[in-house]
């Protein structure tokens, strides 16, 4: 049986009631964060002139979420009597208060360079980005930080101030791509035999787009072979294996009609003996 009497004595105690305030405001502040997830996700459902992206739906909700936490821990402060004493304290701290300030200049550079990687739009999740020379999915946005998953699977986490600051390259924003790949072949190989090969092969492979036209450039002429580059326009979905595709297929070509890639040898020339003169 539950005793009243002593229920009562608790609750009589100035600070059990204010711990039983403390949970219900955790508890409520809990609520009201499962609550507003699918509220922002309905309202953008029912309300047609809004057409949110996934990057927005969470970032509304973690403003959202961070907004309520903030309101609950004043609530807190207030129902224990801390909220006036630490806003006291804050302003009176001075030299500590600007050593704070320094401390936390990192985080509030990432907390805002994150509100201004929303706004402008510089990529969505699931984007193909290289940021800071990393390239990767982008597969979370947060108001700290980017995550990035890496072609060998492994996760970048780049701050948002790194990433304000850095040349970001996103290979998903247009629907098409120029696929570049370079090709040497040996001064004495037949130069447009070597075009031909490599521009039919573009033409034949159904993944390539017929405007813009492929092409075969010569870039240079290197130590040990002249330097082409073959150009061929694709959609953007699946670049990386297209391209291992079109490499293969131009090296097999190659082989099959005498055209040699160059690569550099090392001759070994040991000097002769004197004649006459042996080893002991």
């Amino acid at each position: 049986m539950i005793n009243v009497e002593v229920i009562n004595q608790l609750l009589q105690n100035e600070w059990v009631v204010k711990i039983i305030w403390v949970i219900i405001t955790l508890v409520a502040a809990k609520i009201a964060i499962k609550l507003f997830s699918p509220i922002v996700r309905k309202f953008d459902d029912m309300v047609d002139r809004v057409e949110w992206s996934e990057q927005k739906h969470k970032m509304v909700e973690r403003v959202i979420k961070y907004g309520i936490w903030i309101a609950a821990i004043l609530v807190i402060l207030e129902i224990l009597g801390l909220k006036g004493a630490i806003f006291t304290a804050l302003a009176g701290m001075g030299v500590a208060g600007i050593a704070v300030g320094f401390a936390a200049k990192d985080t509030l550079s990432n907390f805002i360079s994150g509100i201004f990687l929303y706004s402008d739009k510089m990529f969505n999740i699931g984007d193909t980005v290289e940021i800071d020379g990393k390239v990767g999915k982008v597969m979370d946005i947060h108001l700290r930080n980017t995550v990035i998953k890496g072609f060998d699977n492994k996760i970048m986490i780049i701050p948002n101030s790194k990433t304000a600051s850095s040349l970001v390259i996103n290979y998903s924003r247009l629907p098409t791509r120029r696929l570049s790949i370079p090709v040497g072949i040996a001064y004495e190989a037949d130069l447009k035999k070597a075009e031909k090969l490599i521009l039919d092969i573009i033409k034949k492979d159904p993944d390539f787009l017929d405007e813009p036209k492929p092409s075969v450039i010569v870039k240079g002429f290197g130590d040990f072979s002249v330097d082409l580059e073959a150009r061929g326009w694709i959609k953007n979905k699946g670049f990386l294996d297209k391209k291992v595709r079109l490499t293969k297929e131009i090296k097999i070509a190659f082989d099959k009609n005498d055209i040699e890639i160059p690569y550099p040898k090392r001759v070994m020339i040991s000097p002769k003996r004197p004649a006459g003169k042996r080893k002991k």
